[in-house]
């Protein structure tokens, strides 16, 4: 694959002129993109505006489409998983140790919050639990999830937050039971105040309260057009099979979808259509991808790792990196 790295700078050097040979240097150029970068997640806001999040504490804020990129300061190297703007000034992030991420100045600053996410030994000493996933329905109501099947939320705008586990089915047996005791939880995602969506797969995305899909291993993908009630497998028409989890799920209100996962997995699906096929990006993506998000139906982002950012102006039909 094309590995896209920023450059970092050039040094100029200049001989002074006399008996003194004096080396001029001019400081080299701050990266905000590096080739071992690994992002986790994106948030669109507008066609130029955009939030990406990854390993080691790193934010960056684009407001130009791409075109260059900030790092906005995190006060954390751990790495944060999840990022959802509730509106153009309010948002959190979710990441490892259970940390939860906050905002009230559109991204320029971010201040942490207490999730109480932890489980407790028998012993009583207590273990932070990783967020991998979170969802801001409004300035004040947020849930994220994660590791022991934990759930944390907020409905003050993360002044408090209130964890618990999310019970299992009673009924559950025999093998079941014990891959059903305690699953990661991966994904998180509301309508409205009331109707929401947890899932041990890798993704889900709801159009509404009854319409959605779930993203998860070997390629498969699953819809629901009755709150969750039944789902059922999508059609893949591919000419060699998925066997690497598709980690994102997103279907726009056109009717077309996207899913992206391991290996440079790219599926997408155009409206009207029932099957799914990989996507055409125009080149080898040799890494995964775990981070997708429209602003429209025309603007959208993918991220991954090597620092991979690729952008779409035109509906999918074209994706191009990211340099900053």
């Amino acid at each position: 694959m094309r590995r896209w790295i920023i450059p970092g700078g050039i040094a100029l050097f200049a001989l002074a002129l006399g008996c003194h040979h004096e080396v001029e240097m001019v400081p080299l150029a701050e990266r905000t993109i590096y080739v071992t970068d690994r992002f986790y997640d994106v948030q669109a806001l507008t066609k130029d505006r955009a939030f990406v999040v990854g390993y080691g504490g790193k934010i960056l804020e684009t407001t130009n489409g791409g075109r260059s990129w900030e790092a906005r300061p995190s006060g954390t190297e751990l790495a944060l998983y999840a990022v959802r703007f509730a509106d153009d000034q309010h948002a959190f992030i979710s990441g490892q140790d259970g940390l939860i991420l906050h905002t009230a100045d559109g991204g320029k600053s971010w201040q942490q919050q207490e999730s109480n996410a932890f489980f407790q030994d028998k012993d009583g000493s207590k273990q932070p639990l990783y967020l991998f996933a979170l969802h801001a329905l409004d300035a004040d109501h947020a849930w994220a999830v994660g590791d022991r099947s934990i759930l944390t939320s907020t409905s003050d705008g993360g002044k408090t937050w209130r964890a618990r586990k999310v019970a299992m089915e009673a009924d559950i047996s025999g093998g079941e039971s014990l891959a059903a005791a305690d699953p990661i939880l991966y994904d998180v995602k509301f309508v409205d105040a009331t109707n929401g969506w947890i899932v041990g797969l890798y993704g889900v995305s709801m159009l509404d309260a009854q319409r959605g899909l779930a993203a998860g291993i070997e390629g498969h993908l699953a819809r629901t057009t009755d709150g969750g009630q039944r789902w059922t497998f999508e059609q893949i028409e591919v000419e060699y099979p998925l066997v690497d989890p598709l980690f994102r799920v997103l279907e726009l209100p056109d009717g077309s979808g996207w899913a992206v996962g391991a290996a440079g997995e790219v599926m997408r699906h155009q409206p009207g259509e029932t099957a799914w096929k990989r996507a055409k990006l125009g080149q080898d993506v040799l890494t995964w991808l775990r981070g997708l998000s429209f602003s429209d139906q025309q603007n959208g982002w993918m991220v991954g790792g090597y620092g991979l950012i690729y952008r779409t102006t035109d509906g999918g039909k074209t994706w191009l990196p990211s340099q900053g």
